[in-house]
């Protein structure tokens, strides 16, 4: 079964109200803002089990920046709030592909893997209706309804129980990219250790150069110095997110760094 993904852009300047308290102006957070709805979609059209992707804003740039992706972008015309804004848009999805099920997804969701995505669907279709957690486990990623079948949105406070309670079959697999939507700055941290989308990436890596200070092999956590006189921590999962399977004290390396926190190591190399 192919599958029409729903996924719902707020007017940007409203959007991620609690990440905009990273310090960045009112500019750069719409353009964050953006960035993630643009990887959230971009990775949900290149999943096999997707056969369109529409997207229901009123915010003119989101539209302009999502339909050269392949998007079809409709208009909030209820205007009433994020569960009737799906309704609208499972209506729309019914009428272009009546053979195909609905899945919503959230729109902040920038390190989403397309072979999650997939693998959640197959399983989706075992099911009238089905829904992912977020990460934190009180929140909802994906809902999905088969052909036919009402969508039925519970979005709001402790969605994930409202779901539940509504009669959608709760998904259990592991899909961390799947899960890890962004509503805070210690989410975005923990999302660019799984790899953030391209749009998200260019507005908040940062590349740093130095040499390992320490390194400790049991835990996979150790400090650089910079090339600019300044010590960095970094813990395990940066290890790990870089493939390594060693480092050793004075060799060079290449740090990805969002915030204050290194989220990727690399060796690095000249030329």
């Amino acid at each position: 079964m192919r599958w029409t993904v729903v996924v719902p852009v707020k007017r940007l300047a409203l959007a991620k109200t609690r990440l905009h308290a990273a310090g960045r102006d009112d500019r750069d957070h719409r353009a964050l803002a953006l960035a993630l709805a643009v990887d959230t979609v971009g990775a949900a059209l290149t999943c096999p089990a997707v056969v369109r992707a529409i997207v229901v804003t009123d915010d003119d740039q989101a539209g302009q920046a999502l339909r050269p992706l392949g998007a079809t972008v409709v208009a909030d015309e209820p205007d009433a709030g994020l569960n009737p804004a799906l309704v609208h848009g499972a209506t729309h999805a019914a009428r272009l592909g009546p053979d195909s099920g609905v899945a919503v997804l959230s729109a902040d969701l920038p390190a989403l893997r397309p072979a999650e995505l997939a693998e959640a669907l197959h399983i989706a279709t075992g099911h009238s209706r089905s829904f992912l957690p977020d990460a934190a486990g009180t929140g909802t990623t994906l809902l999905t309804a088969r052909p036919g079948v009402v969508l039925d949105p519970h979005y709001g406070p402790d969605s994930r129980a409202a779901h539940r309670r509504s009669g959608a079959v709760e998904l259990t697999g592991d899909w961390p990219s799947l899960r890890r939507d962004v509503d805070t700055p210690a989410d975005l941290t923990d999302a660019a250790t799984l790899g953030l989308g391209r749009a998200t990436r260019a507005l908040v890596v940062r590349t740093r150069q130095g040499t390992v200070r320490d390194f400790d092999p049991a835990t996979g956590a150790g400090s650089v110095l910079l090339d600019d006189g300044r010590g960095v921590p970094f813990d395990g999962s940066a290890f790990a997110a870089g493939g390594l399977r060693l480092l050793r004290s004075g060799q060079r390396v290449r740090l990805e760094t969002v915030g204050d926190r290194v989220v990727l190591v690399t060796i690095h190399t000249f030329g």
